[in-house]
């Protein structure tokens, strides 16, 4: 699907909810909608807006990025926002003559809306878009499905080199770093974020950052990494061990294992986010766990590592054909540490694919 068919798909949903055009501030949807690729520094420094109109569609950013913009955003006029985006925002709708315009509630500064408010006056409705853009990318096409599985592919790849090198005494943040240098090595832009090596005790805290603590023989080291190429992402987690693990972490693991594979041999097109969850949260809950999955099970993968749809208690949105989301359990156990294991999935008419590629048991020989 082309920038161009987005803009299309946008605008039947303006026209649904009778609006004259919509401000988009938030970076992944910018991009999805447009192809640019300008800087952002959140919370408060933006690369750029887009107005989009039942007819033509801006590009709000500095001279700065204005070549970067022409380059990247075909169909768009690039307009410059002097000193301030909402003003030039304001100063576009005005030019569209819109009336009813939707805005992003979840990735508009109070100060913008604000200005947008003061500037436009009364004759002006300012209509929350919700979610509208986000559920737009839900369902991926088989351009962005492929462009997914090869960074997955290439995370599974980085994953397996570094991971049969580990041995007791290194870092934390010295895993973590090979890690990142594997990804770029085989061509990745960079992390799709920060990555997580969360060694022993540490493995509890389901979004760690590495430190300089070292990692043990027969300890649990949970490793949660994905690649970002050509701005789609991946996502792989797998709880890995040197030499011979112990009793706990055994059976822990195999806990683990029974829930993913509950909920990959279970979920289907037509279900909800609280049906797949459940798949997963009820085999932990039966084994003794169920306060120690302290996270939903997925959530979906493309332009952000976090977006529609969930795998979540309260995920009432039915899956559908052409989502990719991930499915990770996990259990974490204060001052011993946690597993979790991480597939990423691609919901099919009949069931899903797989795209992770690592094998779900790794012991490392030390």
């Amino acid at each position: 699907m082309s920038t161009t068919e987005r803009i299309a798909a946008l605008r039947e949903r303006l026209r649904e909810r009778a609006l004259d055009a919509a401000v988009i501030t938030h970076p992944s949807n910018r991009f999805w909608l447009s192809g640019y690729t300008g800087e952002d520094i959140p919370p408060n420094e933006s690369g750029g807006h887009l107005v989009i109109g039942l007819d033509a569609a801006y590009l709000v950013t500095s001279r700065l990025n204005a070549e970067q913009a022409r380059q990247e955003a075909a169909g768009f006029t690039i307009y410059d926002k002097e000193r301030d985006f909402a003003k030039a925002d304001a100063a576009v709708i005005r030019e569209l003559g819109a009336q009813r315009v939707g805005f992003e509630d979840q990735a508009t500064l109070y100060r913008d809306y604000r200005t947008l408010r003061d500037e436009l006056g009364e004759d002006v409705e300012l209509v929350p878009l919700d979610t509208l853009v986000d559920d737009l990318r839900a369902v991926k096409t088989p351009e962005e499905i492929e462009l997914i599985a090869r960074a997955q592919a290439l995370t599974d790849q980085a994953f397996m080199q570094v991971v049969a090198t580990m041995r007791p005494g290194q870092s934390e943040r010295e895993i973590a770093w090979r890690l990142e240098q594997a990804m770029r090595e085989l061509g990745a832009d960079g992390p799709a974020f920060p990555i997580a090596v969360a060694s022993g005790p540490n493995g509890a805290l389901p979004h760690y950052r590495p430190t300089d603590r070292r990692v043990q023989a027969g300890e649990p080291v949970v490793i949660d990494m994905g690649a970002m190429l050509d701005g789609y992402c991946a996502d792989l987690t797998r709880t890995v061990w040197i030499g011979q693990a112990g009793e706990q972490l055994e059976h822990v693991f195999s806990v683990v294992l029974a829930a993913l594979d509950a909920a990959e041999a279970g979920m289907r097109a037509g279900m909800t986010g609280k049906e797949v969850d459940a798949l997963a949260r009820d085999v932990i809950a039966a084994a003794g766990y169920g306060e120690a999955f302290t996270h939903s099970l997925g959530h979906g993968v493309g332009v952000r590592v976090h977006e529609a749809p969930y795998l979540s208690p309260r995920g009432d949105r039915p899956l559908e054909a052409g989502h990719v989301v991930t499915i990770e359990p996990g259990i974490y156990i204060s001052g011993w540490g946690g597993v979790r294991i991480e597939d990423l999935a691609v919901v099919e008419p009949d069931g899903i694919r797989i795209l992770t590629t690592v094998p779900k048991r790794i012991v490392v020989t030390p």
